[in-house]
């Protein structure tokens, strides 16, 4: 009977709302994204609460005033990059939503792949849309291994803010190449 508990903790912490989630996550590999170059469009702040930096600085508790979020202005089409400096066939993306208000920012975030930095056209791979807004949330994009440099989350067709609390990226080299 001892021996459940610990599973039961495992499995209440993964079904809760998201509170008790981090995005450390054991994917097989490490986060691509961590600590690499990222930019977003018109952002509300170059360093601290709202710096493209603040998704892959390895904070991923989701409040503002921890710097683990990043935010555009409200714009048309924002968007958010992350350069993982080379190609690499993507598994999968990894975004948390914000914790302490806003969620609703995410609704209809697209997760693109690509070769250019902000790309979320016709030269990119959509790997897929989110749809839960709910505050804290953790959402798992799969990208079925898009190849690209560039991992962009873009909203489109609308006016917006755009507000991301952390993104992991998982993925392999490519087989055309070596790493």
């Amino acid at each position: 009977m001892l021996l459940a508990w610990p599973w039961l903790l495992a499995l209440g912490l993964l079904v809760g709302r998201g509170e008790a989630q981090s995005c450390t996550q054991a994917y097989g590999g490490p986060n691509l994204a961590r600590g690499q170059p990222t930019m977003q469009a018109s952002p509300v702040a170059s360093s601290g609460p709202g710096s493209s930096g603040c998704a892959v600085n390895g904070v991923c508790n989701g409040n503002w005033n921890s710097a683990s979020c990043t935010q555009t202005n409200l714009v048309n089409d924002p968007w958010w990059s992350v350069d993982l400096g080379k190609e690499y066939s993507i598994s999968l993306v990894v975004v948390k939503n914000r914790q302490d208000c806003c969620g609703y920012r995410l609704q209809g975030a697209t997760v693109y792949v690509g070769n250019y930095m902000g790309d979320f056209g016709s030269s990119s791979i959509s790997c897929g849309t989110i749809t839960n807004i709910e505050e804290g949330s953790l959402t798992t994009i799969p990208c079925n291994g898009a190849v690209g440099r560039y991992v962009t989350i873009a909203i489109t067709d609308r006016v917006g803010y755009l507000t991301v609390c952390g993104v992991e990226v998982y993925g392999t080299c490519p087989l055309s190449r070596r790493c």
